[in-house]
């Protein structure tokens, strides 16, 4: 049974080695809107990337459930922020393709979205899709990654990639994991992507190795 992931990101290039290597196969849409209209998804026939945020999350997951599906909701184009809006739809969107587990490697730091965000994670929780998301961002509570029903990452440099540990720190709950993606070839980590949306994308292929 292929395990399915839906990867909330700037996008997935499916021919990139580390994707390749990894057996993985990816499905592309991208969270648009026309001019005064709606948030949906539209289908892609191909896999963009311009960022390469996404496809090294990707890479992550697959170094460590290799043959995962990846369902690529893309949501950054151009840079690491976007109308939160086309997150929701995003979420949506990984909820009607109901996969094995959603990675959200982002969140907001403001609270006037949990009204917005809540009743999607009681969705998540129902449906049985763990929801990985940030817990914190720069010393700030980050959401949905905080809230109750999510798993909530913090990151911890100590950590092996493939060993991600649950903890309890001040009344809280979450994942801690490694902030480094794959290696590559000659290039040192400080010169590489690294951060929480990476250790979220860790903890993603770490829970989903079991159901590969």
């Amino acid at each position: 049974m292929t395990a399915r992931v839906a990867l909330i990101d700037s996008g997935v290039n499916a021919s990139h080695p580390h994707v390749v290597d990894g057996g993985g196969t990816v499905r592309s849409w991208r969270i648009e809107a026309a001019a005064g209209g709606p948030w949906s998804a539209r289908t892609l026939d191909e896999h963009d990337d311009r960022m390469g945020h996404g496809t090294a999350a990707a890479a992550a997951i697959l170094d460590l459930a290799p043959g995962a599906r990846i369902d690529s909701i893309q949501v950054f184009e151009d840079g690491p922020s976007a109308v939160f809006e086309r997150v929701l739809c995003a979420l949506d969107h990984a909820l009607e393709l109901a996969p094995d587990l959603c990675n959200l490697s982002l969140g907001t730091t403001r609270d006037r979205w949990c009204t917005e965000l809540e009743p999607r994670l009681a969705r998540f929780v129902e449906r049985g899709i763990p929801l990985v998301s940030p817990a914190f961002w720069r010393g700030l509570p980050s959401y949905p990654g905080c809230l109750p029903g999510c798993h909530g990452v913090r990151e911890d440099a100590a950590l092996e990639r493939a060993a991600p540990e649950h903890r309890t720190v001040g009344g809280r709950q979450d994942w801690f994991a490694s902030p480094y993606p794959r290696d590559l070839p000659g290039l040192p980590r400080s010169s590489n992507l690294a951060g929480v949306s990476m250790a979220c994308a860790n903890l993603s292929g770490y829970l989903l190795r079991g159901r590969v």
